[in-house]
């Protein structure tokens, strides 16, 4: 029932930012990262694909929800309950991804980008990472 109801809550949130996309970047409605706040046509394009991928992950969630209920593996609750979470981080991920592509076609991927795949820890003596 947990993959039913977070779906339905992803399909929600997906068709109102598809219906009424945030105009400009704020803390409460929208899509909003470092990568979304570049430039205008950045911030219009992860509204709309943020959209489109929680829309996507939201009816995968659904459906997998329905099959387990049809199923009768309710019963293995913990089990759903550890794995439901996924499905909220993929739209974000490939929101950020997609975002690094077309920012990079388009030559306006920020200098100071780090990208979060590439960063490497090294250990130095004491309390610190550098």
């Amino acid at each position: 029932m947990i993959y039913i109801a977070c779906g339905s809550v992803m399909i929600a949130i997906g068709l109102i930012w598809l219906i009424s996309p945030a105009k400009r970047p704020n803390r409460i409605y929208g899509y909003l990262s470092y990568l979304a706040q570049v430039n205008k046509e950045s911030f219009k394009f992860a509204q709309k694909r943020a959209s489109l991928y929680l829309l996507l992950f939201g009816a995968i969630q659904f459906a997998l929800g329905y099959i387990i209920h049809i199923l009768g593996w309710d019963r293995y609750f913990l089990v759903w309950l550890l794995t439901f979470y996924l499905f909220i981080l993929f739209p974000i991920i490939w929101t950020e991804k997609s975002l690094k592509k077309f920012l990079t076609k388009r030559g306006e991927l920020p200098p100071d980008y780090v990208d979060p795949d590439q960063v490497k820890r090294h250990r130095t003596k004491g309390f610190r990472d550098r």
